[in-house]
């Protein structure tokens, strides 16, 4: 979910994203994006801008983190206002500077929707030493 007031925004990187074939859910302010999430499935992840009339990002991610069925969805800062901040500052998954490099947003995206890493294969067994009988 794409999370930002400012419309040439939303629309740019939705469309990147869609091309990059994403399914994206987009909102002005983080009412709208409260309103909109109590309908459907959680998104696996949200881009939020962080200064937004009616409910800004702040706000958002009280919300957010206080709601049980969004508390884990990893957020994603979009924001001109927030170049100084790192991620676990605001503790959130990254902090972007707006204007979005959009293949940055994409590097950021895929690496935090990667599936986990499958398991190493386990060891052979450790061959035991050969016995006369063996020989």
């Amino acid at each position: 979910m794409l999370i930002d007031d400012d419309a040439d925004t939303r629309v740019a990187i939705r469309d990147f994203l869609t091309t990059e074939g994403f399914l994206v859910h987009t909102a002005r302010e983080g009412q709208q994006a409260l309103h909109m999430l109590e309908k459907m499935d959680p998104p696996d992840l949200i881009l939020l801008d962080y200064k937004m009339p009616v409910m800004n990002g702040k706000q958002f991610l009280a919300i957010q983190r206080r709601t049980p069925r969004l508390e884990n969805i990893p957020v994603v800062i979009l924001s001109a206002a927030t170049r100084e901040w790192s991620g676990a500052h605001l503790e959130v998954e990254e902090v972007l500077p707006k204007p979005v490099d959009l293949e940055v947003l994409l590097s950021v995206v895929n690496q935090i929707l990667a599936p986990p890493a499958p398991p190493a294969p386990p060891a052979p067994p450790t061959p035991e030493p050969a016995s006369r009988e063996h020989l």
